[in-house]
């Protein structure tokens, strides 16, 4: 287990899925979090998603954020590359959540993981350039913007763009962490 100052960052259980798959089958949360289309999930197929990437697990470190107890979504490191020391930060969170510092917290917890226990020297993730409160919470938790991806992604019927947003190792010594 991770621990922030208001999350509890642990391995997602089998027992999680069902609230997980409520919070994060939410439409506006797939919008904001998921790449590719979005639609409606069954619980069974969620499940099964689960378990294809459980099979799979290379470089990839996924947790339950948990406040009070009870699961409020998930955050993960993907694409965790040792020999370069890098990976991407990836974050969804159910909406009655949003707004509150759970973000902010769990993706400093997992920056802490990052550096401290995996020995990443990068950390970044992509966001869409136009959702205010999440580039808002990246930066506060000490991401700082290295570009644009100028109509990337598609949503809502439209192309949007993405910022690239990093964090690295001595940034983070710096005055980042906690």
């Amino acid at each position: 287990m991770l621990t922030g100052d208001r999350v509890v960052l642990r391995p997602i259980e089998k027992a999680d899925l069902p609230r997980l798959w409520e919070l994060l089958g939410d439409f506006e949360v797939q919008l904001l979090s998921e790449i590719g289309p979005v639609g409606p999930l069954s619980l069974a197929e969620f499940e099964a998603k689960y378990e294809q990437q459980e099979g799979e697990k290379k470089d990839w470190f996924f947790f339950a954020i948990e406040v009070d107890g009870e699961p409020i979504g998930e955050a993960g490191l993907q694409h965790v590359d040792h020999f370069n020391r890098r990976c991407e930060l990836g974050i969804g969170i159910g909406r009655d959540f949003w707004g509150k510092g759970f973000g902010q917290d769990a993706v400093r917890t997992l920056v802490d993981y990052s550096f401290e226990h995996l020995n990443m020297n990068r950390v970044e993730l992509y966001v869409l350039a136009d959702d205010p409160r999440a580039v808002g919470a990246y930066r506060k938790a000490g991401f700082v913007e290295e570009g644009r991806l100028r109509r990337k992604s598609w949503v809502r019927g439209e192309y949007h763009d993405e910022l690239v947003m990093s964090v690295l190792r001595e940034e983070w010594s710096e005055g980042g962490s906690r």
